[in-house]
């Protein structure tokens, strides 16, 4: 599953979904495959306004923190690159897009900031591997 510039807690796996995933006897929701979820630093929407609202900024801005399994860091590629295996073979994957995930001229300054800047080739490049993989 892959979610874009997530807006919601980076403890919100932990808090609201602690049994998202299986763990030895116990099957948590139907989730077997990797958690896959951008963030960019220039999300102002996840980031700034999540931090006044929420007390922490979220999931869009600075990828999961706890959950429970520990979420793999790893960076937005472009088109051009391959995934490696190991950095998409985990429960939670943490992708920072900051370097291409940055909002136009005009976004910038918006509230939102780069919170949805995110339909561009690399995204769909991550999508198509991640879709790739899961057969």
């Amino acid at each position: 599953m892959l979610v874009f510039q997530m807006a919601a807690p980076r403890d919100a796996f932990l808090r609201h979904f602690p049994r998202l995933f299986p763990s030895g006897e116990t099957l948590g929701a139907p989730l077997r495959g990797p958690l896959v979820l951008t963030h960019s630093r220039w999300d102002r929407a996840t980031g700034f306004w999540h931090l006044r609202a929420e007390g922490a900024p979220g999931i869009g801005h600075s990828g999961a923190g706890a959950a429970p399994v520990p979420p793999f860091p790893t960076r937005l590629l472009p088109t051009n690159a391959v995934y490696p295996q190991q950095a998409l073979d985990h429960r939670i994957v943490n992708v920072d897009a900051g370097w291409l995930y940055r909002g136009g001229r005009l976004t910038r300054l918006a509230p939102a900031g780069a919170h949805s800047d995110f339909q561009r080739a690399e995204s769909a490049h991550l999508l198509l591997t991640l879709a790739e993989r899961s057969r």
